[in-house]
């Protein structure tokens, strides 16, 4: 994998987006969460900047996992509505 994998973008707020990405790094296979920027004047290319982290990939499922805890928390304080479907 020479490019970074995207996975899926999500909009921060007007001017940032969080990009959720699989990558490689001086032969370590990562996942990547990285604030992004749009590049100049081109609003659909996006800048990775500083701010993020990256685990390896051997850690996904532990971070699934606190994720999926941090949701069921947050719903059970009420900072997430239910969805309707």
């Amino acid at each position: 994998m020479s490019a970074p994998v995207v996975i899926a973008t999500l909009q921060k707020n007007p001017r940032q987006s969080l990009r959720v990405a699989l990558t490689r790094y001086r032969d370590m296979d990562l996942i990547d969460v990285r604030v992004c920027v749009p590049l100049g004047c081109a609003a659909e290319v996006l800048s990775p900047t500083a701010k993020g982290v990256s685990l390896n990939v051997a850690m996904l499922p532990a971070l699934v996992l606190a994720l999926t805890a941090a949701e069921t928390k947050a719903r059970e304080l009420g900072l997430i509505e239910e969805s309707r479907g």
